[in-house]
C-alpha cells in the first residue's frame, strides 16, 4: 500500500465541477474512483490501472415523458471501458458478468441517440439553420421516417412551424 492509504472519489456529471477536478489532483494516496459512464468517453484519467465494470448503463427513454433505465450496456461500451485501464502501464479490466453475457446479451453497438428522443426539438433546429426539407435531410443515422412526420405534423398543429 502506498503511504497515507487511499482515497475513494466519486465521479458523476452531477457533482459540482470542483468535486470532479478532485480525481485529477496528485496524492500521495492511492485512488478509488466510483464512476458512472462520464469517464467512459468524456475525459482520460491519468494512470489508471484497474476498471472493474458492472456491465450497466442506465439510460433514458422518452415514452410520453423521460424515463430511466438500467440494463445491459453494449460490447463496444464495455471496450471502451477497458480501454479506459493501462493507459500509461499495463492495465487490467475486471468484468463483473459472464462471457456468455456479453456474447449473448449485449448488443454489439448502443442504439443511436436520435432513435430515443422525440424529433420536434432536431427539426426545428434543422429548419433554425435553413435546412428545408428535414426529410431529405442525409442524417448519419436516419430517423424513423413515420417518427420524423409525426413531429412535423405535431409543430404544424402547434403553428410552430408553417406549411
Amino acid at each position: 500500500m502506498r503511504p497515507g492509504g487511499y482515497e475513494i472519489l466519486k465521479l458523476h456529471s452531477s457533482l459540482p465541477l470542483s468535486e470532479q477536478n478532485l480525481i485529477f489532483l496528485p496524492s500521495t494516496k492511492r485512488k478509488f474512483i466510483l464512476s458512472t459512464n462520464i469517464a467512459e468517453t468524456s475525459l482520460t484519467i491519468p494512470n489508471i490501472r484497474y476498471v472493474v465494470d458492472s456491465g450497466h448503463e442506465k439510460h433514458k427513454v422518452f415514452e410520453k415523458i423521460w424515463k430511466w433505465y438500467k440494463g445491459w450496456g453494449s460490447r463496444a461500451m464495455a471496450q471502451q471501458r477497458a480501454g479506459r485501464a493501462g493507459r500509461v502501464a499495463h492495465g487490467y479490466c475486471y468484468r463483473l458478468y459472464s462471457t456468455a453475457v456479453y456474447s449473448n446479451i449485449m448488443k454489439e453497438f448502443p442504439e443511436p441517440e436520435i432513435s430515443k428522443i422525440p424529433l420536434e426539438n432536431t427539426v426545428l433546429q434543422l429548419k433554425a439553420i435553413g435546412i428545408q426539407d428535414v426529410v431529405r435531410f442525409p442524417f448519419p443515422t436516419c430517423p424513423n421516417r413515420d417518427k420524423l412526420a409525426e413531429a412535423i405534423n405535431k409543430l404544424l398543429q402547434m403553428k410552430a412551424l408553417v406549411g
